[in-house]
């Protein structure tokens, strides 16, 4: 029984990471942020984060709150995530491992955006 409950508990895991990758990806969030949140240019890293910094960051960017020059161009992005969506695309990103090998993204998550 308790292996059973550990292997629904990593699918469900496994599940909300999937889910969040297709919100981040579906959004864009890449075009600035990396395919792993490592980040491009002078856009922060954001990748491997701990999951209550980037709940408190997109919650603060919600209300208007940031400290950065980007803040403007990310308050509309915030704004059109609902609760379930900031927990799910944070989780994502916090299970991020950015030493790791990048990974090819499926066009369909990207949501036309293209490679």
């Amino acid at each position: 029984m308790g292996k059973l409950l550990w292997t629904l508990l990593l699918a469900s895991l496994f599940a909300l990471a999937s889910e969040g990758e297709k919100i981040y990806m579906g959004m864009g969030c890449y075009g600035c942020h990396g395919v792993k949140g490592e980040g491009i240019g002078d856009y922060p890293k954001i990748g491997g984060k701990p999951i209550g910094y980037l709940v408190k960051k997109l919650h603060d960017l919600q209300q208007g709150i940031g400290y950065s020059s980007k803040r403007d161009m990310m308050i509309p992005f915030a704004k059109g995530l609902n609760e379930k969506q900031i927990k799910t695309v944070s989780h994502y990103l916090s299970t991020i491992d950015r030493h790791g090998q990048e990974k090819d993204v499926p066009e369909e998550i990207l949501g036309g955006f293209g490679s």
